[in-house]
């Protein structure tokens, strides 16, 4: 790999020798006291965020996280060489690069969706209303327009507060088995929260056997989705000195 070539930087790790597996694919460190980059050489034109290149550098961050310790970089960080690589991440951050290893030397992230089965919830928010039973009862006698938008107004009103109540409980049941918590927006239909926890990696198995006792507790059920364990992406933003 020639030393002048432009850098793709998949993020930071302790100064060390470089796996063979990791090796063969072109991955080298470019390193700045006891911290480098992980790097790769790519074409001068800029990396376009298709569906194979953001695939290609999670495996990447991901491999390396079997290995050591990694602070990954977002997406698309590409320097025009080692000089720049250093002078733009590495040097200006050394200190507190060497005190993000340190913290993050043993954690994880484990990536968290929760929710509903919408009929089953949907049925019992209406067994608990009588008022929200009385409206869908009178829209089945005499459907119109008008109490139609009532009645979606008025699930949409109770759905909320029972997906707040939820997510409250989630989040209260989850803190004692967490370094710390990040929640994310709800992208999915019946959803009740998306979270990033950083874990220590020895407590993974405690917290997936926390979630199915939740599971288990709420009524009805909720269905969490658990992935993981991932680098800390959500809990590390490396600075650049200059733009890439």
């Amino acid at each position: 790999m020639s030393t002048d070539a432009a850098l793709y930087v998949y993020g930071v790790v302790h100064k060390r020798k470089v796996p063979a597996h990791l090796a063969r694919r072109g991955v080298k460190l470019v390193s700045s006291g006891r911290v480098a980059a992980l790097v790769t050489a790519v074409p001068d034109e800029p990396t376009r965020a298709t569906r194979r290149a953001l695939l290609g550098h999670a495996e990447i961050v991901e491999d390396a996280f079997e290995w050591t310790t990694i602070l990954p970089m977002r997406f698309g960080v590409v320097f025009p060489d080692e000089a720049a690589t250093r002078a733009a991440v590495l040097d200006p951050n050394r200190g507190l690069l060497e005190d993000l290893l340190e913290r993050h030397s043993s954690t994880a992230e484990l990536s968290l969706k929760a929710s509903y089965d919408e009929e089953a919830v949907l049925a019992e928010l209406v067994t608990d209303s009588p008022r929200l039973a009385g409206m869908r009862e009178r829209y089945r006698e005499r459907a119109s327009m008008e109490r139609g938008i009532a009645l979606g107004e008025e699930t949409a009103a109770h759905l909320a507060a029972r997906r707040d109540r939820d997510a409250e409980r989630i989040l209260r049941r989850l803190e004692p088995l967490t370094l710390e918590i990040r929640v994310g927006e709800v992208d999915l239909e019946g959803g009740v929260v998306s979270l990033a926890l950083l874990v220590e990696r020895d407590r993974v198995e405690e917290v997936e056997e926390w979630l199915e006792s939740l599971s288990r507790d709420l009524s009805p059920p909720i269905h969490f989705k658990l992935v993981g364990p991932l680098p800390p992406y959500s809990f590390v933003d490396v600075p650049v000195a200059v733009a890439a």
